[in-house]
């Protein structure tokens, strides 16, 4: 069973919680050694009023200030959520100082009785040693995006590859997108993914039977949209990536872009893949949300009648016989072979 939610800040200022779907919001509540979120508690109670689970978050400094001044700051903001809310260390500054991190995780859980998560990027993850943070227990919430394209109410058929992470053998969570989009506001939501249940969140943030009511339900999985193109089909795209996922057997090596190719035959199609048309046979693979209107009215559809060959199509309709080779990657083919009742695009 798996959890989803938003981690928000002072940028998500006029959002109104009760206007949105989600099993948990994490809020940030302080930076360095002076800033607190404005709305931290404001977005805090209305997490709490709505019966969702609540994270807190501390984006650190660390470059100008030592682990013990931030630890106190943000403890000093957040006693009355103790044990209501899953607290977090926000990694992005100085990534290099483990030591920090390590020296401002194990305070915390000093102070607090509660074992905070640590968040940081996939890269970063991988970068350094952290197999003290590790060793002493503390949870990773990392973040990994495909793209800035947005995905909504917590779809994540484009959300990309899962982080693949060193040092620890799983994480508890996964950021896999900033552009989230979710009914009831208008703007861009980072959304996470917890992979545990509510009684996993307790876990993390420490509650006790007699410390919260019990929320409510957490929200089903989201299902995927039904694809909208079919095998056959010329189309036109924006982006279009040289592997789709490991699920079906092309190379594993995450979505790289292919910037030369925006149209093509979709030639195959891989349900529940996270780009599944493949076009032209392999040249790559797009999703519907890559897919855009033709650019151009002038395609046509030529059937191929019983005689007909891609030398004469192409004479016939493109006034230049030796065009044939354009016929075969408007479509795909990989020869010159056609066969009666075959569809064709003949491009304008």
């Amino acid at each position: 069973m798996s959890l989803y939610g938003i981690d928000i800040s002072s940028w998500q200022s006029n959002l109104y919680l009760n206007q949105i779907a989600f099993d948990f919001a994490i809020v940030k509540a302080t930076e360095g050694i002076d800033y607190i979120n404005p709305f931290f508690n404001e977005h805090a109670q209305q997490v709490l009023n709505k019966g969702k689970k609540l994270g807190l978050y501390h984006f650190a400094n660390n470059s100008q200030n030592t682990p013990e001044q931030e630890a106190k700051h943000f403890i000093s903001q957040c006693r009355d959520y103790i044990g209501k809310a899953v607290l977090v260390l926000d990694w992005e500054e100085e990534t290099a100082d483990i030591r920090w991190a390590l020296e401002w995780l194990k305070m915390v859980e000093r102070e607090t009785g509660v074992k905070p998560m640590i968040y940081m990027s996939e890269s970063v993850v991988n970068q350094y040693d952290w197999s003290p943070v590790v060793a002493n227990g503390n949870g990773l919430w990392v973040a990994k995006y495909r793209d800035y394209e947005p995905d909504y109410n917590y779809d994540m058929t484009s959300a990309g590859t899962e982080p693949k992470v060193n040092h620890w053998s799983f994480y508890a969570m996964w950021q896999f997108t900033s552009s989230g989009r979710l009914d009831g506001y208008s703007g861009n939501l980072d959304c996470n993914i917890f992979y545990g249940d509510l009684a996993a969140w307790d876990k993390y943030a420490g509650v006790t039977d007699n410390v919260v009511d019990q929320p409510t339900a957490p929200m089903p999985a989201p299902t995927p949209q039904p694809l909208k193109h079919r095998v056959g089909e010329y189309v036109y795209f924006g982006s279009c990536y040289r592997s789709s996922t490991a699920k079906v057997g092309w190379p594993p090596n995450g979505e790289a872009l292919v910037p030369d190719i925006k149209e093509g035959t979709i030639t195959a199609i891989y349900p529940g893949t996270n780009n599944p048309y493949l076009i032209n046979n392999g040249m790559c693979f797009v999703n519907d949300g890559d897919i855009q209107e033709a650019t151009s009215n002038s395609d046509q559809q030529y059937i191929v009648k019983s005689g007909d060959t891609l030398w004469d199509i192409a004479a016939q309709l493109l006034g230049d016989p030796t065009r044939y080779r354009d016929i075969m990657l408007w479509n795909g083919l990989e020869s010159d072979t056609i066969y009666p009742g075959q569809a064709l695009v003949i491009k304008g």
